[in-house]
């Protein structure tokens, strides 16, 4: 006897994001990342957010926010970074010229990969760490 198969397209599934990075010698990755286009007073932004999932046990975040909406290198006053590790404590960059993010794909569509590399230094209350070897593959937003 003959059968009909059924072959029908599967949905695409949406890009793997990550945000990862070493912080003395502990890897750090972040699996939910987003990309969003943020005006702030009259400064047109980029806000790139990693954080753990809302189920997850685990703690900590990253905001960094470029002066810009395109690829490039930003470093010094064009960047702004919030880092939370997984015990609460919160680091904020300084305009340092050697910390940098690189965006090198910034499609602007929905879900479209943003991607790009970093290394910032972050000093809190807890001290001082630096946030090295960073990749960024997170989803614009719109």
């Amino acid at each position: 006897a003959c059968s009909k198969s059924n072959h029908e397209p599967a949905a695409p599934a949406a890009p793997t994001t990550s945000i990862f990075f070493t912080v003395n010698d502990s890897t750090v990755n972040y699996p939910k990342n987003l990309a969003f286009i943020q005006d702030v007073d009259s400064v047109h932004t980029t806000l790139i957010s990693g954080q753990f999932s809302d189920t997850s046990s685990r703690q900590g975040s990253l905001a960094i926010r470029v002066l810009s909406d395109t690829t490039g290198r930003f470093n010094g006053s064009n960047l702004l970074v919030t880092y939370t590790d997984g015990v609460g404590n919160v680091y904020y960059n300084s305009a340092d010229t050697t910390n940098y993010v690189e965006l090198d794909k910034y499609p602007k569509t929905y879900n479209g990969v943003v991607s790009g590399s970093f290394q910032i230094i972050v000093t809190g209350q807890a001290g001082t760490v630096t946030l090295s070897r960073g990749s960024i593959i997170a989803l614009y937003q719109q």
